[in-house]
Formats: structure tokens, sequence, C-alpha cells
């Protein structure tokens, strides 16, 4: 299986500097001009499924990649943003999710750490249960840094980083493994000039 993990495009908090933001943190303009630039890299991998946080940004960040695919979007209230969490001591503790007015399940305002670490573990068996062989996941920073700590299985947390849009290819077999894709064609320090 591959799995492809894919950060959000820039968001206001982003660009205005904020370590994480809420669930109404929408996309710059800069994030729709990364949305529509990342479609034709996304279009070579070979993606055959599509799964996705319920948040607006890593929504629209990946609508423009979905039509040009001709993919449904398939959206999971497991991988909403969670918070940072830097020791593997958190009990864990079962999520809770609330409707919103999009539509869709979000997690509660006030989720404590074991059950954000919780919806990791729902992430993982919901991307682990796909029939599609290559499977891109468009999520948050926080929960990637912890799918990637769980996919490795590693005895302490590392601090992935991962820029707006920044693509994570996770090869998962005997060994699963990780490599990092477009690191600087739309991150914020990008050698591309903004539009």
């Amino acid at each position: 299986m591959e799995i492809f993990l894919l950060r959000h495009a820039e968001t206001e908090s982003n660009r205005a500097g904020s370590f994480s933001s809420g669930c109404e943190d929408t996309l710059t303009q800069f994030g729709h001009w990364q949305a529509q630039a990342i479609v034709g890299g996304l279009m070579e991998l070979g993606i055959k499924a599509i799964l996705c946080s319920p948040y607006s940004r890593a929504l629209n960040t990946i609508e423009p990649f979905a039509q040009a695919a001709s993919l449904p979007v398939v959206v999971h209230p497991c991988l909403a943003e969670g918070q940072l969490i830097l020791d593997n001591s958190v009990s864990h503790e079962e999520p809770v999710y609330a409707p919103h007015a999009s539509g869709y399940l979000y997690p509660a305002k006030n989720e404590q750490a074991g059950a954000f670490l919780r919806r990791v573990m729902q992430a993982q068996e919901v991307i682990f249960s796909q029939s599609a062989s290559k499977i891109l996941v468009v999520t948050h920073g926080h929960m990637i840094r912890e799918l990637l700590n769980r996919f490795l299985a590693l005895p302490t947390k590392t601090r992935f980083p991962h820029d707006n849009c920044g693509l994570s290819h996770v090869s998962v077999g005997e060994v699963n493994t990780i490599s990092f894709l477009n690191r600087a064609m739309c991150s914020n320090k990008a050698v591309h000039r903004r539009p």
C-alpha cells in the first residue's frame, strides 16, 4: 500500500505565524494558488482514493485535484486537526464528535490529548481498511506527525516538519518507509514567488 499524506494549503493562521488554528481557519489567496499548483504533481502519482479531514481548509485544498482526477473525496472526522503531543505517556480516551454547520462531524472543541491520540488510531484503521493501492490522505500537521510516528512505531516522538501542501509518501510493507515529496514547490518559503 502506498499512502500519500498531504497537509492543507496556507491558511490565514499560517500566514500570521500561528502554530495551530481552529476548525474555521480558511485558505489565503496563496493557499488557493497552492491547491491549484499541486494538481499536476498529484496526477502523476496514480492516486486511487482520497480521504480527507472535514475542515474546509483541507477540503478546499484537495477540491481542484479531486475534480481533475474525477475522484470522490471521502471525509472522516478522525482526520481533523488535533493537539501537539510530545510524549507517549498520554492515556487514550474515546473522542467525541459533534455535528457542524458544514454537514460533517467535527471533534469536540475542548478535546483532550488522549481523545486526539485515539483519533489518530482511528485514522490509521481507516487508512489501512482501504482497498485502493494508492491513497491520498488530506489532513493537518499534527495529525500527519502522529500518523508518521505510528506508521514507523517509533519509541520516542519525532517532530516531522510539514509545510503547507507538503506531501509525505509512506510505503507500507514488511518495513514501512517514508519519503518527503515536493518540499519546496508550494512551501511558504518556496523558491517560487507568491502569485
